[in-house]
């Protein structure tokens, strides 16, 4: 407990950290001054005749007032602050001991979730044996060697190694730290860069891990990659994954060699010359990022969601969207659209529901009013545990940068396999075929919605 107390404390503290990580503040002082000059013309004639045959002088009087104000006046200037930001990042890795994988799957993300929940499950045969995961990481400009570029220094708020599914052979850390070198292949949006790192993490596990790595993004925040590497770990006596492991023993030592494939949500990346770029003047590549789309609905369900039985309930069943991006296609004036996400929870109803992870979607967006109301139509297939086709239609209000509301109307047909283990079944009910159609109410939740002239194309 004292554990994940320590991994939430520090978690919390990076998120609330996060507006001075991203963004450098510049200010330039000006000093205004403002001269005004008044003159006022008074002519005074005195009574009586003069003699116009001697020069008589003027009576025209001029008084000049000069009045001086001084003011100071700042502009303020926000920069992008850093190489790489991102919230998750997982990894699917060939090099653990693949006749008892941890069954993680392609990209450390589609697992066995009947065999899931069995940290010792051995005997099991998989490509991917395991899987890496970060959470939280950062990446800040290293200015090493008379400010060379693309060096970086780097962590995460926790980062964890399981190579297969002997528990014992797991390896973390909470904030790692990382000096990466980075080589451009191509300096144009989308990013393709080779890199070389070397990382060490010292809680609970003390390792040493060196990898090189070849990154495709970002767009959207969503970015593809390919690792190699290897890393030298030591769990001591009474550090956790000894302590937690089905078979402890007083202390560990792991050579991991690895290979792998990972993808990575909400995680942007900016090169050199884009820091010096105002955040105003950034151009996206999505219509639509987020955190979690949430949404409560009525479906044609017999039985709403965690009602015993009941029929009467207005809401039946809710709509769940992690890690979202919808990347606008350059054509057509941009309106096309081919996203992804994480994960998404369809729950129908009573025993009617699915999980597709890493589903595809392809959509059409308009933007009704160009900073407020937008409106997408969507047709998306779901091919993992949940193989299903999901089309829909969702109106959205624009309440802030980060939070917006919408109404959802959709159709959702597909079937869920026994793939399942019971601690899914046991909270959404024995699921077979899904199809139902739905009216719902959703909404975002750091989300953040663009225009048009915030695009780059």
């Amino acid at each position: 407990m004292k554990y994940y107390l320590t991994l939430i404390l520090l978690t919390g503290l990076m998120i609330s950290g996060c507006s001075n990580l991203m963004t450098r503040i510049e200010k330039d002082t000006y000093l205004i001054s403002e001269l005004d000059t008044t003159n006022l013309y008074e002519q005074k004639n005195l009574p009586g005749n003069r003699d116009n045959g001697i020069i008589y002088p003027s009576s025209r009087t001029i008084t000049s007032k000069r009045l001086l104000i001084q003011k100071d006046s700042v502009v303020e200037r926000l920069y992008p602050d850093f190489i790489r930001l991102g919230l998750f990042e997982s990894v699917g890795i060939i090099g653990g001991q693949q006749d008892s994988s941890f069954g993680a799957g392609l990209f450390g993300l589609f697992p066995d979730f009947n065999k899931l929940s069995d940290n010792n499950n051995r005997g099991e045969k998989a490509f991917f044996s395991g899987g890496i995961y970060r959470f939280l990481f950062g990446e800040w400009r290293l200015r090493w060697f008379n400010d060379a570029k693309n060096w970086t220094i780097g962590t995460s708020a926790w980062e964890i190694f399981i190579p297969d599914a002997h528990y014992e052979n797991r390896f973390g850390s909470i904030l790692p730290l990382y000096v990466k070198k980075r080589w451009y292949l191509s300096d144009k949006i989308p990013y393709l860069s080779a890199s070389a790192s070397v990382g060490v993490g010292y809680y609970p596990s003390q390792y040493l891990n060196a990898q090189m790595s070849l990154d495709f993004g970002s767009i959207g925040g969503f970015n593809l990659h390919a690792y190699g590497g290897v890393a030298a770990a030591y769990n001591g006596e009474g550090s956790y994954f000894v302590r937690e492991s089905p078979n402890p023993s007083t202390s560990k030592t792991i050579v991991q060699p690895y290979l792998g494939l990972g993808v990575s949500f909400l995680d942007f990346h900016n090169t050199v010359e884009e820091t010096y770029t105002e955040w105003k003047d950034h151009k996206h590549s999505a219509w639509n990022v987020g955190l979690l789309q949430f949404g409560v609905l009525y479906s044609t369900a017999d039985t709403a969601f965690g009602s015993d039985g009941s029929s009467g309930s207005l809401f039946k069943g809710i709509l769940a969207r992690f890690l979202n991006t919808s990347l606008a296609l350059p054509f057509a004036n941009n309106r096309f659209y081919v996203g992804v996400s994480l994960a998404d929870l369809m729950v129908m109803g009573e025993n009617s529901w699915g999980l597709g992870v890493l589903p595809l979607r392809f959509g059409y967006w308009a933007n009704v009013l160009e900073k407020e109301l937008s409106n997408e139509t969507f047709f998306e297939v779901g091919f993992y545990p949940t193989q299903y086709i999901h089309i829909g239609d969702r109106l959205n209000l624009k309440l802030t940068n980060m939070l917006n509301i919408g109404i959802v109307l959709g159709y959702v047909n597909g079937s869920t396999s026994s793939a399942f283990g019971s601690d899914m079944t046991s909270l959404f009910g024995t699921t077979g075929d899904l199809s139902q159609i739905y009216l719902g109410f959703s909404v975002g939740i750091l989300v953040r919605l663009f225009s048009n002239d915030e695009l780059r194309y």
